[in-house]
């Protein structure tokens, strides 16, 4: 179900626009978020509860709109912008290529499927992380409110505009399956990364490269190649936003190139790209704004490089003229007035930008260089293909621009790892928060294009030399030499790639996933008490409880409503008065007088050990201890050190 979710609108879009095979698949993923997005938007703004049925309609909607487009406009476009007739019969006709290209993205989705399931441990296991909180309440107030909508899930904690794509993807999950939140948050997380990332890598890389089999299985091990993508995401924050705005963002950005008229696959005419890449963007966006920033920031050397090129162009058929310097002119400073504009707009509070530097310089450009970012081991074959890549692209010209896009990737990891506080970090990198790991998931999408290259052109020069080897050989024994050595190959650089790195990454996300005596979120004698706590607590119920502590969760693990759905959530009207004076509800009116208001009838205790900063802050819930002496509450479940109370001193 999470799989049709995912990729079911998105293929019925790309069917109606004549997409060709591999980038029917590939870009169905950011057609179908594009049109969960929208649509829980728009129907919270008609009155209509969230469900399958406005995917559905706007699924409609959205391929009418494009068969429209693409069979009555586009097809009278210059055969040079759109997808010729011929073009459709060069994609892959063979059932040996079709078999091949989709035995390497089923290899991996095997492999990076096969990590995520190692670091998640259990179905119903759930990440033990300070973000989680907001993300697993939010997806319990999009089925209790019916509303999915980016503009109000904010309000679970007195916020604004928040990007839902992803809670919109796993409440639809859960109302399709009945299964509980955590299963249904690991089986999505499993299918994008999975599915969604390395289809979109492997897209991206036939796009640099031609749909050629080398580049295609090269990419498709890389995929699975790097620990601070997919892996990181799910392990730090949790960042599950991010995690799906990243896995789109190589097919936004290979359909970028292709608009641009860089791309040298076959199949989509420049027009067709543009008109992919506008379905695309605004499931980019309600994913995560910062994939957005991300995709400009990736473009830019490649629109500048475009640019020069059309430049060059004008300048050679009618000189130095104002057709062909003043309106390239115009255009620079045009489109370079809009990106500064968005660069400085889009963009979180400046005081959320609060992370530091974690590393000097020198070290950052290593990690760049290494694939080994924020202190994961080197990436040896990584390393060695990106190395080869570069050298290769150095001597070629017309690849230059993606030099660029490895410069601007390693940039920016290098400034928010490195500099110092202030307007430069935070005018460079203040769009991740000046968060490294932000910028160090960004990287495999920069360094995988130029590492392909690098693989895809040493295979070539051993292909060649093997040739001479077995030139002589009868065509079937020679045949079945080359092929035998490919694949020698592929499973080399497989098991090269699996060490170090990805099992580091994987060690680091799987302990935040247990849940054991000690976990920093909810421990395993407080998840038993919560799994009772439907036979205790009445729907309808509130309970208070300190959300720093994990009690918080009992709105996502137990369907019960907490008083505060997120650590950092707005403190509801008087809500403060009972973390203070709860206690002292039986000599004190005014305590009463809140619980009745806020309906209030259960408090969990879940002690002071709090995520991420130990008792820092026991003082300020003070008013929820020692309930049962005091005679404000009697104890009416327990599970080691883990109490649920039933508020008796307000009658």
């Amino acid at each position: 179900m999470a799989v049709v979710i995912l990729f079911g609108p998105g293929l019925l879009i790309g069917v109606s626009a004549g997409l060709g095979r591999f980038a029917l698949a590939a870009l169905a993923p950011g057609f179908s978020v594009t049109v969960i997005a929208v649509s829980a938007v728009l129907a919270d703004f008609a009155g209509i509860p969230w469900s399958i049925w406005p995917v559905v309609l706007g699924t409609f909607l959205c391929v009418v709109g494009v068969l429209l487009i693409c069979r009555g406009w586009l097809e009278n476009r210059p055969p040079g912008f759109r997808r010729s007739r011929a073009d459709v019969r060069l994609w892959p006709v063979k059932w040996s290529v079709t078999l091949s290209v989709a035995a390497a993205v089923g290899l991996a989705a095997v492999t990076v499927g096969s990590r995520l399931v190692g670091a998640f441990g259990a179905p119903e296991a759930f990440s033990q992380t300070f973000d989680n909180v907001f993300h697993l309440n939010a997806i319990r107030y999009i089925l209790d409110t019916g509303s999915g909508s980016a503009l109000t899930v904010g309000a679970m904690t007195g916020g604004g505009f928040y990007p839902t794509a992803w809670h919109d993807i796993a409440s639809l999950t859960v109302q399709l399956t009945g299964l509980p939140i955590p299963v249904a948050v690991n089986l999505v997380n499993v299918c994008i990364g999975a599915l969604v990332w390395p289809l979109s890598c492997i897209f991206l890389a036939r796009v640099v490269l031609g749909p050629t089999l080398a580049a295609t299985w090269v990419a498709a091990v890389l995929s699975a190649a790097f620990g601070a993508f997919p892996l990181l995401m799910v392990d730090f924050g949790v960042l599950y936003p991010n995690f799906l705005g990243i896995s789109i963002l190589p097919a936004a950005f290979a359909l970028g190139l292709q608009a641009l008229g860089l791309g040298t696959a076959p199949g989509e005419g420049r027009a067709l790209s543009l008109i992919s890449l506008v379905l695309t963007l605004p499931g980019l966006a309600l994913a995560h704004p910062s994939s957005i920033m991300a995709l400009l920031a990736f473009l830019a050397p490649a629109a500048l490089f475009r640019w020069w090129l059309s430049l060059r162009a004008g300048v050679r058929r009618r000189g130095v003229s104002f057709g062909s310097v003043g309106i390239h002119a115009f255009v620079l400073l045009g489109s370079g007035f809009v990106a500064l504009v968005l660069w400085m707009t889009v963009r979180p509070p400046k005081e959320a930008a609060f992370w530091p530097a974690v590393e000097g310089p020198y070290h950052a450009i290593f990690e760049v260089i290494t694939s080994s970012a924020i202190g994961r081991p080197i990436s040896l074959a990584v390393m060695f293909l990106a190395l080869a890549g570069l050298v290769y692209l150095l001597r070629k010209p017309g690849m230059w621009w993606l030099l660029g896009v490895y410069a601007v990737a390693g940039l920016l990891f290098v400034v928010a790892a490195s500099f110092r506080s202030g307007r430069i970090r935070d005018f460079v990198t203040g769009i991740w928060y000046n968060d490294p790991p932000r910028l160090a998931a960004l990287l495999p999408v920069a360094i995988l294009p130029v590492a392909v290259v690098g693989g895809v052109e040493l295979w070539k020069w051993g292909r060649k030399q093997a040739l001479r080897t077995a030139g002589q050989w009868p065509p079937g024994r020679r045949r079945l030499f080359l092929h035998g050595g490919g694949v020698g190959l592929i499973a080399l650089l497989l098991v090269t790639t699996q060490q170090g790195n990805v099992d580091v990454a994987q060690t680091a996300a799987a302990r935040m996933y247990r849940v054991e005596a000690s976990s920093p979120l909810v421990s395993s004698d407080e998840l038993a008490l919560l799994g009772r706590l439907d036979s205790h607590v009445p729907p309808g119920a509130v309970i208070v409880g300190n959300p720093w502590n994990g009690s918080s969760l009992a709105y996502a693990l137990a369907d019960r409503r907490s008083l505060q759905l997120h650590i950092l959530g707005e403190v509801p009207p008087g809500a403060q008065l009972l973390y203070d004076r709860l206690r002292d509800a039986t000599t004190d009116p005014a305590v009463c007088d809140v619980v009745r208001e806020l309906k209030v009838g259960y408090v969990l205790d879940f002690g002071h050990d709090e995520v991420n900063f130990g008792d820092e802050r026991g003082d300020v819930f003070t008013g929820l201890d020692d309930l049962a002496g005091s005679g404000a509450a009697e104890l009416i479940d327990s599970q080691g050190t883990a109490r649920l109370f039933r508020i008796t001193a307000c009658g």
